[in-house]
């Protein structure tokens, strides 16, 4: 499995459609900071499927975006907030439904669906 995490300055970025940056992360623990096309987000996760990437975990993202990524086989875990490397442990150890890492305005945000309540 691999997951990707958007990165603005060390931060998860706060929006994906017009992110940069990733840091894909290998079941291996292997990482590897990558420059995301600069287009359109489609092709942010055409990218991203190329890579191999199974997860998103992401600042907001638009429905039709995320739609698009879970079409693609790539789940989404939106709202996001926080340094990369905390939210990497936090997803690791099944802990990033905590209101610490999601992102402000959306403290009561279930991400099993990915929609605030």
């Amino acid at each position: 499995m691999k997951a990707a995490l958007t990165d603005w300055q060390g931060r998860i970025a706060p929006v994906f459609d017009v992110a940069g940056n990733v840091l894909i992360v290998g079941q291996d623990g292997r990482e590897q900071s990558m420059a995301l096309p600069a287009d359109y987000p489609e092709s942010k996760l055409a990218f991203l499927k190329e890579q191999q990437v199974d997860v998103l975990i992401c600042g907001a993202i638009s429905r039709r975006v995320q739609k698009y990524a879970e079409e693609l086989g790539i789940r989404v875990n939106p709202f996001v907030s926080g340094e990369v490397r905390e939210v990497w442990e936090a997803w690791k150890s099944g802990q990033l439904d905590e209101a610490c890492y999601s992102m402000p305005g959306c403290r009561r945000c279930r991400r099993r669906n990915g929609q605030c309540n």
